[in-house]
Formats: structure tokens, sequence, C-alpha cells
């Protein structure tokens, strides 16, 4: 009988496992069942760096969306995408608002119209929850962000697990003030006052971090609002010609760091895009329509789209059309129907890498680790609450 052939060098197991398709977790949580040795190379933490180090931008591992059910109410849903799946994502008291280096920011809908903000930062993949300390409404229009509290200073490869900032930026008819949250003070700072003012903030239109400085649409059509987070200063930014329809847009970014704008007119969708110099008024460049009837069925197009979400790095976009939800891959073209429901809006994904933790599997023999295999047979999480 033939010996057995030689295990593969720790180093070239690790070279292979490295190179797994980030989209598809699942492919390292089998891999991490096979043995021992393997499951603790890929538990580790080293590995988790190196994984994102090499392959740089995180996958959508889902979406979270809202539609209008039966009575009329706002339900949130969530769309897992491969094997990364959120049971009890439909609730009834939170909603996603933001989502942004490996992590969620709800909004509590507990509270009657014009109470408090309550909001709370999920990080799906260790189900850690903050609820962040009550923020005063002021009878005001705000929209809110998440982001890695280190901003333009951090790589973002892996730091999902270190602090945190939420920024909220509110406009009434005093102006616009901004007050901040990070995980290591746990309360609000002091308010930063502008006299910046073109308009309300858009609530609907989920804000872009291109470096160190925030962006957020405002309810004008021509312009859309700056915030420095270095520098703690509020400007405003001319936006492309307004005769283009602007109820339905996205701020997002380019591959090259630019700013990029989205919005829809007829059955077109129009990509503009905006380098960030040190003149504010920049002008913008429109490099790319997009003609729906060519890529979508013909019953989506029997109402006017609606670019309702995009993914950041990876050049997708969410465009609502007839009830229907479809991503389209800017760079290929692609297009998938994700799923139908009435009146989709608010689409936010989530983006992070994810290579799994097995402690119970790493510390048992092959038998110990086979009996949970059908526990992580697909990466499961849970819902704020």
């Amino acid at each position: 009988m033939a010996p057995p052939p030689p295990e593969l060098m720790e180093e070239l197991v690790e070279e292979i496992l490295l190179r797994f398709p980030p989209h598809e977790p699942a492919r390292l949580v089998h891999a991490a069942l096979v043995c021992k040795r393997w499951c603790h190379l890929i538990s580790a933490p080293g590995f988790r760096r190196r994984f994102c180090k090499l392959h740089r931008t995180p996958p959508m591992l889902g979406f979270h969306y809202r539609s209008i059910a039966d009575d009329g109410y706002n339900v949130g849903h969530f769309v897992p995408i491969s094997a990364f799946r959120l049971p009890h994502a439909v609730t009834s008291s939170w909603r996603a608002l933001d989502a942004r280096h490996g992590r969620i920011l709800f909004r509590s809908l507990g509270k009657r119209f014009g109470s408090d903000i309550a909001l709370a930062v999920w990080d799906p993949i260790t189900d850690e929850k903050r609820k962040l300390p009550l923020l005063p409404r002021n009878r005001s229009t705000w929209v809110a962000a998440v982001l890695c509290f280190a901003a333009g200073a951090c790589d973002h490869l892996d730091c999902q697990r270190g602090p945190f900032l939420v920024v909220v930026v509110a406009t009434n008819t005093g102006g616009t003030f901004i007050r901040t949250c990070s995980s290591d003070d746990d309360a609000w700072s002091e308010p930063i006052f502008s006299q910046q003012n073109g308009g309300c903030v858009d609530s609907t239109m989920r804000g872009t971090l291109m470096g160190s400085a925030l962006y957020f649409g405002i309810l004008m059509p021509d312009k859309a609002l700056r915030y420095d987070l270095e520098l703690r200063e509020v400007s405003l930014v001319q936006l492309p010609p307004k005769h283009f329809k602007w109820d339905m847009r996205v701020l997002t970014t380019t591959e090259d760091g630019g700013l990029r704008l989205a919005n829809t007119h007829g059955s077109k969708i129009y990509m503009w895009s905006r380098n960030d110099g040190p003149q504010l008024d920049a002008g913008w460049t429109l490099n790319k329509v997009i003609e729906l009837e060519t890529l979508l069925p013909s019953y989506a197009i029997l109402t006017s789209p609606d670019v309702v979400g995009f993914a950041e790095g990876i050049s997708v976009i969410f465009v609502r059309a007839n009830d229907v939800l479809f991503t389209i891959d800017l760079n290929t073209c692609e297009v998938k129907k994700v799923c139908k429901g009435k009146g989709i809006h608010a689409v936010v994904p989530y983006m992070s890498f994810y290579t799994p933790a097995l402690g119970a599997a790493c510390a048992g023999e092959g038998p110990s680790a086979v009996r949970v295999a059908p526990q992580v047979h697909e990466v499961f999480m849970v819902s704020v609450s």
C-alpha cells in the first residue's frame, strides 16, 4: 500500500487559502473544518489581516432596504449575498441608515415623530451592538453616518474592531449643526454650528466618505454639504446642472478617489464625477450614460426607474424599476434582479470581509470539528433588537 502523500507546507496552504474569493465566505468556513491545523491557521488574526490586505476591497455580503408593507408602514429587510445570512433581519423598531467599515448604523422607530433621536451601531460579524445616547432632534431635518474613528488616516483593512465615530448633520431654520459621538467617549459632542445653509439635508440620501470629508445631499437641486472631519468645517459643493431629475440620486466615490453622483432622467442613468481639489467649485464631468431600456426587462421600464443605492468600491448601483430592485455592475453592465417589493427605497449595502473564528472547532480533534459543520454551513447573523 502506497504511503500517504506528504502534507503541504503551512506557508503553501496559507497562500492557497488567502486566494479564496472573499464574496463566498462559506468556503473559508468549510476549509477551516477540514482539520485542526487549517482551522488554527484560518482563525488566526494574522490570516484575517493578510486576507484583507490581498483583496483590498471588501465584498458586499448583503444589503438592507426599506419597502412599504400592505398596512402602509415602512418595513426593513436584509437580502443576503452568497452564504451570508441574517435570518431575523426584519424588525419593527429599527431601520438601517448607513453602513461602513464593517458596521451598520440603525435608528430606532419606537419614538414618536419629533422626539429624541435613538441610534445604535452594530457589527454583524461579532454581533456586538452599541446603543448611543439619545440626541435631541430640535425640530430639525437630519442625516447620520458611521465610520472608522481614524477616518482618512486608516487603510480600513481590519478596523471594524477598533473605535468608531457617528456623525449627525442636521438643518433647521437657524442653520446647520453637526454633532459627533465616538465609541470611546459614549457621549455626544457639543454642536458645531455653521451658517452654510442652502436648504435642509436630504434624509433619504446616504452620505459618502471621501478621504477625511463626508458629503451629504441637501434639498437644493445644485448643492451638497461637505463636512471636513479634521478641520471640523462645513462647506457647500456645487453639483452638476439642475435640469435633470433630482428627487432620487446617490452620492458616492469613484475608483480613483473622486466624488461621483448618479441620477436618472427618463430611462437613462447619468454618472457624473468630480475630483476633490482645493477649489470647492470644481467642475463636474458627465462620463457615463446608461440606457436602461437595453439592460432591464421590458416590464421594468413601464414606470420611471430610480437610483436608490450604491455599493462603494465595487461599482455596483441599485436601481428600482416597477417595484423591482436590480443591481447593475458599472464595469461589466451585468444586471441582476435581487428582490421585489412595493416602494423600495433607502438601500444600504453591507460590505465587509469575513474570516471565521471557530474557537470550538479548533480546540477539538477532527470528529468534534465535523459535528459543528452543519451549524456553520452558512454564515448567520442575528438582528438588532
